[in-house]
Order: structure tokens, then sequence, then C-alpha cells
């Protein structure tokens, strides 16, 4: 069976349910895909139990220990070890459109971005103010190379030639924004090709549970700060876009959505 590209899903803690959501929308994509969960030391036994049992009959399910420690490092173990020319990221607490992988497949850019649909943690009630449609018209209007990386969003599905060619993503960042913001941004920053599939294929679950971007504020401004100081920012910019971007630190995306449509904030 020709694999059409490799879905990598680094897993530390997750509810059960969740993370079998999560596989199995990857597993059961309309296009034949190889799925590589890549687990930490501290992946809990009932997780690793989970995934032994989904694991079982399907030689496109991989489960590694990560090489390295920490977000960065295990999206890394999943690139290096991609049987595909072609590599998405999937986060734990979120699932796949059945169509995702089949609808980016067409567009051969190096990194390609979809939309994504948001949801409660009941992963049924929709958040209409965080689902997101972007377009490549709108990527192409924002000016600077920060601004059109912080706008493109999940689902990635990248070149992994071109992954590679840069790295990988950054592990001395941390774990806010290595794995979109500065891996975009550094991509961009090469020359990286861009689509933009005006659909929403992933399925975003915006809940007050553990995810990277509810830890806590101070150390989300810490990561950033390593993003503007890798990419050269300073000044009066470099103020503007930690302002905007912690803003959202440590809260669900709902909260800081609709903080932001009342106080009519504009990108910086």
């Amino acid at each position: 069976m020709s694999l059409a590209a490799s879905i990598v899903v680094p897993l530390k803690h997750q509810r059960g349910d969740w993370l079998v959501q999560c596989v199995r929308s990857a597993l059961d994509q309309t296009v034949p895909c190889e799925t590589i969960v890549v687990i930490a030391p501290e992946t809990s036994v009932a997780n690793q139990q989970t995934l032994e049992v989904m694991a079982r009959g399907n030689d496109t399910l991989k489960v590694l220990l990560e090489s390295g420690r920490g977000f960065a490092a295990a999206l890394n173990t999943g690139i290096r070890v991609a049987g595909t020319d072609r590599v998405g990221f999937l986060l734990s607490d979120d699932w796949l459109d059945p169509a995702c992988v089949e609808e980016c497949l067409p567009y051969q850019t190096d990194i390609v971005s979809t939309g994504w649909i948001a949801y409660e943690a009941d992963g049924v009630t929709r958040i209409d103010c965080v689902t997101r449609t972007p377009t490549l018209e709108s990527f192409f209007r924002r000016r600077t190379l920060e601004r059109r990386a912080s706008y493109l969003s999940h689902f990635f599905l990248f070149k992994k030639s071109a992954l590679l060619a840069v790295g990988g993503v950054d592990e001395a960042i941390g774990c806010t924004g290595p794995d979109d913001y500065d891996l975009i941004w550094t991509l961009l920053e090469r020359g990286a090709t861009v689509s933009v599939v005006e659909k929403c294929l992933y399925r975003y679950r915006d809940h007050e549970g553990e995810r990277l971007t509810l830890r806590g504020r101070d150390e989300q401004v810490q990561d950033l700060v390593k993003i503007l100081d890798k990419h050269g920012v300073t000044g009066r910019q470099k103020e503007e876009l930690i302002s905007w971007h912690a803003r959202s630190y440590g809260h669900p995306a709902y909260v800081t959505a609709r903080e932001r449509q009342g106080l009519g904030l504009t990108e910086p």
C-alpha cells in the first residue's frame, strides 16, 4: 500500500477518549496515511495501553518514544522517521476531518495550511468566535513574515524536505509556538512556498484542561521572547507583539477571542 502522508501526534498526557478520537481520525483518512504517535517518558501507562490496542493489526500506526525531551523533540522524532515526503502535525486533544489530508495533497508547496472548527470540550458544541477559515489573499495582504506566520493555522501539511532543511522544529524555543508560529516564520525566511486550503479541516478542542496554550503566562512569554529574538525583532515592534500574543496566554481561545472582539483590537 502506498502511503500519502505521515501524521505526527506528540503525546505527553491525554484523556483516553480524546486520544482515541485523535488517533482514529488520522487512521481513518480518506487516503492512506501512516500515523506516528510520539510518547514522552511521562506518558501514562493507560495512554500507552490505549495505543497498544489501537495498533494491533494496524501497521500504519507507529508508537515511538521521543528522542530528546519535550514537545519539539517529539515532533522532530516523528519527522525523522516519517516514511513519506509529506508530514502533518496533529495535537492529541484535536482531530481531523476525514478528508483533511486528501484535500491538502494536490498542493505541492512547502507549507499547506487549512482552517479549523473550534469545539467546546464535549467535541460537539461549536465555538464560532474561534473557528477560522484562512484565505491565500488574506495571507498575502499581511506585509511582514511575522504577520504571515501568525496568520497560518493548523492543519499543516509540510514537505518533509523543507522541514529537514531548517533543522526541524526548534527545540530551544520551548513549548509555545515552536510547531507553528516559529516554524512557519523560519520556513518563510528560507523562501518556503505556501498554499491555503480555504476549508475548515482541523478540529480544535478548546478546553480548560492541560494544553500548551494554558501554561503560565510568564513561561509562555519567555518562549515568545526567544522566538522574537531569533528573528531579530526589537524595540517597539517587539513590545507590541508581546502584548498582542500574551493576551491569549493561559486562557481558552474563546475567552481571548471574545475579549478582542469586545475591545475592537486589531493586529499589531
